[in-house]
C-alpha cells in the first residue's frame, strides 16, 4: 500500500509539473528544433551563395583573360551588387578599378577601389588596395590624399610604398625629399633581390645631391 500510495503520489507530482510547465517545456522544445533546423538551413543559404558568387566570379576572370571588356564590367558590377557581403565582391571591385584605368577613367577606379578598402578586412590586402588607390589619386594630381595612404607599410610593399612616397615628393617638387624616398625604396628592393634599373634611374633624373 506505501509504494502504491508513493507511485501515485509520483504520478500526481508528475501531472502538477505538467500542469504548471508543460506548456513550457514544448515551447522550449519546439524553439530549440526550430534554431536547429534553422541554423541548418542558414548553413545551406550561405553554402549556395559562397558558390554562385564563386561560379560569378569565375565568368568575370575569364572574361578579363579573353579582353572581354564589355562582359567583365557587367559581371564585375553583377558581383559586387548581389554579393556585396562576400570577399568576392572586393576582388570584382579591384577588377572594376583596373578595367576603369584601362578605359581612362581614373575617377571611376578611385570609387571602386575605396569601395574594396571600405569592405576589405585582410590586413596584407589592405597595404595592396592602399597601393593602388594611392598611384590612382597621383596620377590625378591629388598628392596629398595619396600621400596619407602611404602611411607605413612592413614587408614586403615597404619599398613600393617608399617609391610611390618618392613620385609624389618629386611632383611637389621636394626634391630632396623625393631622393631621401627614392633611396629607401632602393635599399629596400635590393635587400629583396628584385630588380632596381627603375629606382636608379628616378633617382639619376634628380641629379646629384648637394653639397653638403
Amino acid at each position: 500500500m506505501d509504494v502504491y500510495r508513493t507511485e501515485e503520489e509520483q504520478l500526481e507530482a508528475l501531472r502538477g509539473w505538467w500542469k504548471e510547465n508543460g506548456q513550457s517545456a514544448v515551447l522550449g522544445v519546439v524553439i530549440g528544433l526550430a534554431a536547429v533546423f534553422g541554423w541548418r538551413a542558414w548553413q545551406s543559404h550561405e553554402l549556395n551563395r559562397g558558390e554562385a558568387a564563386s561560379a560569378l566570379y569565375q565568368e568575370l576572370a575569364i572574361a578579363v583573360r579573353n579582353s572581354e571588356t564589355d562582359k567583365a564590367d557587367k559581371t564585375a558590377a553583377d558581383l559586387q551588387r548581389r554579393f556585396s557581403d562576400t570577399p568576392y565582391a572586393i576582388f570584382a571591385a579591384l577588377i572594376h578599378a583596373r578595367l576603369a584605368v584601362d578605359a581612362g577613367d581614373p575617377g571611376a577606379a578611385a570609387g571602386h577601389l575605396r569601395t574594396a578598402l571600405a569592405k576589405n578586412r585582410d590586413p596584407v590586402l589592405k597595404r595592396e588596395i592602399r597601393l593602388r588607390l594611392a598611384r590612382v589619386l597621383e596620377s590625378q594630381d591629388m598628392h596629398d590624399e595619396a600621400f596619407a595612404l602611404l602611411d607605413g607599410a612592413p614587408g614586403a610593399y615597404e619599398a613600393d610604398y617608399g617609391e610611390l612616397r618618392g613620385d609624389i615628393e618629386a611632383a611637389r617638387g621636394r626634391i630632396e625629399a623625393a631622393r631621401a624616398a627614392y633611396e629607401n625604396a632602393l635599399k629596400q628592393t635590393r635587400a629583396s633581390g628584385s630588380a632596381t634599373d627603375v629606382l636608379e634611374v628616378k633617382l639619376a633624373v634628380l641629379g646629384p645631391k648637394p653639397p653638403a
